[in-house]
């Protein structure tokens, strides 16, 4: 076929991208496609994929056929002269994977492009027929595979130290002598407290009022949380050609055993699966994990990204290697037990939608085994507490929110802007939370949520809380180096609500059978040395935090219960200081880890909850028709009887 005819030319009834494969499809199966590609606003090609009807390497071959020149598959020596002599900074590899456009050292063009981009690329050569020798033609995946493999120094390299090089004020990565002075620090209201009733002071009622406050902050949000109404779940976007572009970012480590149940809640999202990019990171020794996923994954919109094995091996590195494959406008990040709500992304696209100041929404998060265990219960109950009342009521109040682990999503722009995730911090959803705050960005919480798994046994669970709190701990040293400058980014409010929701809940932790150890002394302290002005300031202050405290708790935890729907609030309460005392043992578990191994990440192993309906939910809905497919207003491609 001449060049210029194959270009230009205008009698077939099918778009460039798909005209091709005329003959090896039918007619009615490339209408199809060509129908539901103009009502989603993509390439007929990508419905072609996602309808798992042709591979991305046979469309891309008969497109290549159709324009008149050479399919470059990046494999063999030809890969290896790829790009050679660029400066691989990130930056160029990224501009680079976005325009999907490299040229090789023979001075050809290789070009990585499908659905418009591709019409964009017949109608260049249509006006230049000429530049066809010089221009080759590959797909998104092999471009996105080869850069993986010829670049992977610059991106391992991006993705552990982009933060701490960039914006060195920002990353846990030198903390170095501040976490000796936490330590102290903690260490110090350990002994206030006992030395209030040896030595009282005036300056020490000081130092006692000031940390009052904050504990009593800490408490009072709580209870102001109670007083806001639940918000209404956003009306879903359900026009599919509104909706974006949306990757999905879902770090693996050891998780073999929840990869079917993964699978299965990935693949009852109702979006278009042309629209859907789902990118699993696992590391490059978890071999059980990636055999695991490639035996389950049946759809080409999951890909399996391999975390580089340089710096900290911690979730935020992971999701940092897979964020620059990411080709979604939003970015969505879950856990491996994860199951969310069917309709999260179009509720997150409808928050989006609201406002162009929110660059993160945040999902609620609600433990499902809660059964397993009295531990499952509490946790549980505390899960309903934060996410069904106090979180909301910060979104509500536009103040700093520190993210939940899981069930974030993200304006890609905007992660780019600040840098990505921490690798260094490993409670890197706090810390991103705060940032996203420091750069004038807002996050809103939506009233849909996702089910997770509580760990069931006192060691789990103990290993998990650690490591939050230490990540805590960590994010509070990073803000609070600059506390002016943190004021003003954040202003006065939200500033006090940082102090009092990581500071406060720190201290209480830390704090807390210490501090009822000291009020049981005082009481049993003999008349004179209990009239003293101090001791009885500390005393009565020390009933009031301790009492507040409660209240707080309390009122939270029975609230977000009824919300949630959740039995066994009599259940729940009388085990409460029992909780706070594993709680405190956490934190200062946590306090030692900082100084010895603050990079450490302690594994929750999943798939072991053994009162969990969600496999249920789960069955139901794979049997369920999609209304994005199966619907008559969309109808999906046919396969054809003979292809």
């Amino acid at each position: 076929m001449p060049l210029q005819q194959a270009v230009i030319d205008r009698s077939s009834p099918y778009p460039v991208e798909i005209a091709g494969l005329l003959g090896r499809l039918d007619s009615t199966t490339l209408t199809d496609a060509s129908e539901r590609a103009e009502q989603l606003g993509v390439g007929a090609d990508e419905v072609l994929i996602a309808a798992r009807l042709a591979s991305p390497d046979d469309l891309a071959r008969a497109a290549a056929r159709q324009l008149g020149i050479a399919f470059v598959p990046l494999d063999g020596p030809v890969a290896v002269a790829v790009a050679a002599g660029m400066n691989p900074a990130h930056s160029d590899l990224k501009a680079l994977l976005e325009t999907g456009m490299m040229r090789c050292t023979d001075g050809r063009m290789v070009v990585a492009a499908r659905g418009k981009r591709l019409r964009a690329l017949a109608e260049h050569l249509a006006r230049w027929p000429q530049m066809a020798p010089r221009i080759g033609l590959t797909t998104p995946e092999r471009l996105a595979a080869h850069m993986r493999q010829r670049f992977s120094t610059a991106f391992a390299r991006h993705a552990a130290f982009n933060l701490c090089r960039t914006m060195p004020g920002l990353s846990a990565a030198g903390l170095g002598m501040s976490r000796y002075v936490l330590a102290a620090m903690a260490l110090l209201l350990v002994i206030m407290p006992f030395a209030m009733h040896v030595v009282p002071s005036v300056g020490m009622v000081g130092v006692a009022l000031l940390l009052a406050a904050i504990l009593l902050g800490w408490s009072v949000l709580r209870i102001a949380a109670c007083t806001i109404p639940p918000e209404r779940a956003p009306p879903p976007v359900r026009e599919d050609a509104a909706l974006p572009v949306y990757s999905l970012l879902v770090p693996l480590y050891r998780e073999a055993r929840v990869v079917p149940q993964l699978i299965a809640a990935l693949s009852a999202l109702d979006y278009p699966r042309e629209k859907l990019q789902i990118l699993l990171v696992v590391e490059p020794d978890d071999l059980e994990t990636a055999a695991a996923l490639r035996h389950h994954i049946q759809h080409p919109c999951f890909e399996i990204v391999v975390a580089y094995p340089l710096g900290p091996r911690t979730k935020p590195k992971a999701l940092n290697a897979a964020l620059a494959f990411a080709r979604g406008e939003f970015v969505g990040v879950y856990d491996a037990e994860d199951v969310p709500d069917p309709l999260q992304l179009r509720r997150a696209c409808a928050m989006f939608s609201r406002s162009t100041s929110i660059a993160c929404v945040q999902a609620r998060l609600v433990i499902d085994n809660l059964a397993d265990s009295w531990i499952t219960r509490q946790f549980a109950a505390e899960y309903a507490g934060h996410f069904d009342v106090v979180l909301p009521m910060l979104s509500a109040f536009r103040l700093p929110i520190p993210l939940g682990g899981t069930s974030n999503h993200f304006r890609r722009k905007v992660l780019d802007e600040i840098g990505g995730w921490d690798p260094y911090n490993v409670t890197e959803d706090a810390d991103l939370g705060i940032r996203l705050a420091r750069h004038g960005w807002r996050t809103a919480v939506i009233a849909s949520t996702t089910d997770e798994e509580a760990p069931r046994t006192f060691r789990a669970w103990m290993c998990q809380r650690t490591r939050w709190y230490k990540g805590w701990l960590q994010t509070v040293l990073v803000h609070g180096r600059h506390p002016r400058q943190l004021v003003r980014q954040i202003g006065w409010l939200g500033t006090a609500t940082f102090t009092v929701m990581l500071g406060g809940s720190l201290a209480a932790a830390l704090m807390h059978p210490f501090f009822f150890a000291t009020l049981l002394m005082g009481w049993s302290m003999d008349y004179e040395a209990s009239v003293l002005l101090s001791s009885a300031v500390m005393k009565g202050v020390g009933v009031l935090v301790l009492g507040v405290g409660y209240v707080g708790t309390i009122l939270s935890t029975t609230l977000g219960m009824r919300r949630r729907g959740m039995p066994g609030l009599w259940r729940v309460l009388p085990v409460i200081p029992v909780y706070w005392l594993m709680l405190s043992f956490a934190a200062w578990r946590a306090v030692g880890q900082l100084l010895t191994d603050p990079h450490r990440w302690e594994k929750t192993e999943h798939g072991l909850a053994r009162t969990s309906r969600r496999r249920l939910r789960l069955v139901r809905a794979k049997g369920a028709p999609s209304r994005l497919t199966d619907s008559a207003a969309n109808r999906r491609p046919r396969r054809p009887a003979a292809a």
